[in-house]
């Protein structure tokens, strides 16, 4: 039932506007060691995830990814003010009244580009860099506007769901 709600909440932002545009190249490197804290991979068996458009994301700019680090340093999600979204994604935004702007945590090792989808009553996001790329992870945090704070956030660097 939750899945659903998600879903009828990212469809209703989604049908409220066309709004953001992914942008930005840079990111800081992810914390030395074995396994990244932003790492949360899906379980092995898991349903099919539901792809939600570009228009619903955006990259957060180069110049504010430190300050968003630290907005997630203990939460994978962040609720922002309506005022923050144009600040950290580096360029004016206008809002929908129906929904609410969240910092969400993002990985990448080449490929700064991300697909974010619904994974039951969870949210996926996921860079777009090969399986088999071995570059070192970078964290990249992403503005993300939508109706209701998922239940999980699953962040992988990889294959896109």
């Amino acid at each position: 039932m939750r899945g659903r709600n998600l879903r009828a909440g990212y469809l209703a932002t989604i049908l409220a506007t066309g709004l953001i545009a992914g942008c930005g190249e840079s990111a800081t490197p992810a914390a030395p060691g074995p396994a990244d804290p932003w790492l949360n991979p899906p379980p092995p068996a898991h349903g099919a995830a539901e792809q939600l458009p570009a228009s619903v994301h955006a990259l957060v700019a180069p110049e504010h990814v430190s300050e968003a680090e630290q907005f997630l340093a203990t939460e994978p999600i962040s609720q922002i003010s309506p005022g923050e979204v144009s600040y950290f994604a580096g360029y004016p935004i206008t809002l929908p009244d129906v929904s609410r702007p969240y910092l969400v945590r993002g990985v990448y090792r080449t490929q700064a580009t991300f697909t974010v989808a619904i994974l039951g009553d969870a949210l996926w996001v996921a860079s777009t860099d090969s399986a088999n790329d071995n570059a070192p992870l970078r964290h990249q945090p992403l503005v993300l506007i939508m109706d209701e704070v998922p239940a999980t956030v699953y962040v992988t660097a990889g294959p896109a769901p």
